[in-house]
C-alpha cells in the first residue's frame, strides 16, 4: 500500500512526509525515497550526506568495549563515540555530552532522523545537563556506548531505561 502511494506521488516525498512515515513505522516509502530497501530503513541505514558517514562510522564500532573517557579507536564512552562518528563525517563537535547538548542545535522529536543525537539525563536525574548521548538510527533504535561491561550496541530508542529523553540535537546541520 505504501509503495503504491509512493509511486502515485511520482517518487517524491517531502521532508514532512518522510518524518510522518518514520513516526508511524512506514519504512517502505522512506526507503524508496532514499534509494534503499525497507530492511535498510528499518535498520537505520537509509540516510545521506554527513549523517550517513557518522552512522556508518558508529556502526563499525559495534561490539567494542565501553571505556569511561574513551575516544577510540579501541574503546569508547558515549560522547567519545558520538564525537568520533561526527568527526569522521567532517564535523567537529564537543567532547562531552553536556557540552554537545549545550552547543549543538536542538531539534523537536518530530524532526529526528538517522544520525541525530539523543540525550538522556545524568545519573542524578538532571535534565538540564545530560549525562548520556546516543546516535539515532531509526524511529525505534539508537547506537550507544552505554556503560562499563556493555559493548557498543544498538538499543531501543526510548526513555524508559534512562529516566526519559532530555532532547535531540543535529550536528553540523546535517
Amino acid at each position: 500500500m505504501a509503495r503504491r502511494r509512493y509511486r502515485r506521488a511520482g517518487g517524491r516525498l517531502s521532508a514532512r512526509q518522510i518524518a510522518a512515515a518514520l513516526a508511524c513505522g512506514t519504512v517502505l516509502a522512506v526507503a524508496a525515497h532514499h534509494g534503499g530497501t525497507p530492511a535498510q530503513a528499518q535498520a537505520g541505514t537509509v540516510t545521506s550526506g554527513r549523517a550517513a558517514v557518522a552512522v556508518a562510522y558508529a556502526r563499525a564500532q559495534l561490539g567494542k568495549p565501553y571505556l569511561w573517557g574513551g575516544t577510540g579507536p579501541d574503546a569508547f564512552d558515549c560522547s567519545g563515540l558520538v564525537m568520533q562518528a561526527w568527526s569522521a563525517a567532517g564535523v567537529t563537535i564537543p567532547r562531552t555530552s553536556e557540552a554537545q547538548w549545550a552547543q549543538l542545535p536542538h531539534i523537536p522529536a518530530s524532526q529526528v532522523r538517522p544520525g541525530d543525537l539523543v540525550f538522556f539525563p545524568g545519573s542524578d536525574g538532571t535534565w538540564s545537563a545530560p549525562g548520556h548521548v546516543a546516535i539515532v538510527l531509526s524511529a525505534t533504535s539508537m547506537l550507544q556506548a552505554y556503560a562499563t561491561g556493555t559493548p557498543v550496541e544498538i538499543s531501543p530508542l526510548n526513555g524508559d531505561g534512562a529516566g526519559g529523553i532530555v532532547g535531540f540535537a543535529r550536528p553540523g546541520g546535517a
